[in-house]
């Protein structure tokens, strides 16, 4: 496997030989037996109602059969958390109780600056929460905590804390705890004035952390105390933190997620920890910002189904569209519903109960209908009528499942009183003329490699049939394997099928190509395995000797050009020998 840090290939080794992969993505996935040592679950990484994503506890690796994702513990961990390789490694490091060598910023720059930021979110998180529970500075974010009613529990488990008044408290408090200015100014918690010196960008403000899918704080939101310009504001971005991709809350309702098997996405901080307060810990919240694709595609990894939870008008509703839009993109089951007498989730949870919420939301329409009675002033004419069937046809053209997205159009024309065939006829119509396209693929660092059937079937058999695989490697001694990555496999292989065959691998397709050999039955491998391994040990010796033929008549015209003689006779000698042994493989 590429090694995208300093630290050695035996320091990743020991890691994953201490990790259990299924207790690692069994943490994040329903995963359920399927034979002797492997798994099966919905893919995490695409919309699928078909179990087609694999794990092998045997080769400790995982493979979908829909999309091609492949890898260890270690890849699952960076493409479903979104975490760096570093961080990745010392998660499990963590796990198995493994100290790992500490890095310096010699050995890469970019791992130690990140390395360092998440430190420095912590310390910073303690360092705001100290503050708040100090008798003498943290009055003020206690007194204000107190008119918000919430339980100390709540408080507590979200990190919450208090930025006191003052221009460099954290500043001050960062240095004498051995962080550099670069690093704290590089968090975007501290900015440069204009006679250069750091400052707090946060200021008597009551504190919120932003944890990532790991659990550590990347960045912080901040309530106003005093009569700042603005009410809340958030920490920039940073190389830890992009606020598109990070929801608040996630860490921590996950497990509640997969239980209900659906989110309540709302938008402010305390409309989430009131929820919290209930008991109602499925909820995550946007927090003010606009919804991204790599946030709905988040969301999916966890559950099917979104009810989003709104507090505006209908003029808000129509506004927040793109957002449903986004999610029914993602392949997400999309409800909705407003709160009534214009209560935000923190006010009507108060107010209410939290079982008058819980049926508020169990009762939540789908999107179609939800948005047609939220414009309900405007269906008395026709012009509204189809105004609202227009609104709809942008979320409904985004839908890559056409038999859901044919369903709602049939709902849209019931709910607004049109006839079925004229409204899909205009859709139809919508779609074509604003050249509407299905959305994005969900962002991955990147594309898996195509995995080549007869090649996987190929190592499937010398996984499962140690004499096949002597067999193999004692006809491949000799052949000179032409780069690719069945050769990249296969090398890995005879140099000895042990816990660390895995990471002898370095390119991705190879990866790909092991991870579905190793997460494959050797039940689905048609045909006579004797002569499936004949077969590719012949083409795999074809394909090098007609690599070798192509080499010998460049060399052939090049003696040839140079009026050579002697060199030529040596080179027509070697051209018929290797002809014999061309036919000789033919045979095969």
């Amino acid at each position: 496997m590429a090694q995208l840090t300093k630290y050695p290939r035996e320091a990743v080794a020991d890691v994953l030989a201490a990790t259990d992969i299924v207790e690692i993505l069994g943490a994040s996935l329903e995963l359920k037996p399927s034979g002797a040592g492997r798994f099966v679950a919905l893919c995490p990484f695409h919309a699928e109602k078909t179990p087609s994503f694999s794990v092998s506890r045997d080769r400790q690796m995982f493979y979908c059969f829909g999309c091609q994702k492949s890898g260890d513990a270690l890849t699952f961990l960076r493409e479903y958390e979104g975490l760096s390789f570093m961080e990745a490694l010392q998660r499990l490091a963590d796990r198995a109780g493994i100290q790992l060598p500490a890095l310096t910023e010699r050995d890469n720059r970019e791992d130690y600056q990140r390395a360092q930021l998440v430190e420095f979110g912590k310390f910073t998180a303690r360092f705001f929460a100290e503050t708040l529970h100090n008798p003498l500075k943290g009055g003020k974010g206690r007194q204000y905590l107190k008119t918000r009613a919430l339980k100390a529990e709540t408080t507590k488990r979200f990190g919450l804390g208090y930025a006191a008044d003052g221009w460099s408290n954290l500043v001050d408090a960062a240095r004498a705890a051995a962080f550099k200015d670069g690093i704290v100014e590089l968090s975007g918690l501290a900015r440069r004035g204009d006679r250069g010196g750091l400052y707090d960008f946060f200021r008597d403000r009551l504190m919120f952390p932003i944890r990532n899918a790991g659990g550590n704080p990347v960045a912080f939101g901040g309530r106003d105390l005093g009569d700042g310009p603005a009410k809340y504001i958030n920490s920039p971005e940073s190389p830890v933190y992009k606020k598109g991709r990070v929801l608040y809350g996630l860490c921590e309702a996950r497990d509640a997620m997969r239980r209900e098997k659906r989110v309540l996405l709302v938008e402010g901080y305390f409309d989430l920890l009131r929820c919290f307060d209930e008991g109602i810990e499925h909820v995550v919240a946007t927090c003010g910002t606009a919804l991204t694709a790599e946030q709905a595609a988040l969301i999916r990894r966890y559950v099917p189904e979104v009810v989003v939870v709104f507090d505006g008008d209908a003029a808000g509703v129509r506004a927040a569209m793109r957002g449903i839009g986004i999610l029914t993109g993602a392949g997400l089951t999309v409800r909705a519903l407003i709160l009534p007498d214009g209560l935000d989730p923190d006010d009507y949870v108060k107010e209410r109960g939290g079982e008058a919420f819980r049926q508020l939301v169990d009762e939540a329409l789908d999107f179609v209908t939800f948005y047609v009675r939220a414009n309900a002033d405007r269906l008395h004419l026709i012009e509204g009528r189809t105004d609202v069937a227009k609104e709809l046809f942008i979320t409904l053209a985004g839908m890559q499942d056409t038999l859901r997205r044919d369903e709602y159009l049939k709902r849209t024309a019931r709910e607004l009183d049109l006839d079925e065939w004229r409204c899909a006829e205009e859709f139809r119509k919508f779609f074509r003329e604003h050249d509407a396209r299905p959305p994005a693929k969900e962002v991955t660092p990147e594309s898996a490699p195509p995995v080549c059937p007869q090649e996987r079937n190929f190592v499937v058999l010398l996984l499962h049939n140690g004499a096949l695989l002597e067999k193999t490697k004692g006809a491949l001694a000799d052949v000179a394997l032409e780069p690719g990555p069945l050769s990249e496999v296969l090398k890995a292989l005879f140099q000895g099928d042990g816990a660390d065959l895995a990471r002898r691998i370095d390119t991705p397709a190879a990866e790909a190509l092991y991870a579905a050999a190793a997460s494959a039955d050797i039940e689905q491998v048609p045909g006579n395995p004797e002569i499936l391994v004949r077969e590719n040990i012949a083409r795999l010796k074809k394909k090098a000797l007609r690599a070798e033929e192509a080499r010998l008549l460049a060399a052939i015209r090049e003696a040839e050009r140079a009026n050579d003689p002697d060199r030529l006779k040596t080179l027509l000698s070697k051209k018929a020998d290797l002809n014999r042994r061309i036919e000789t493989v033919a045979a095969m």
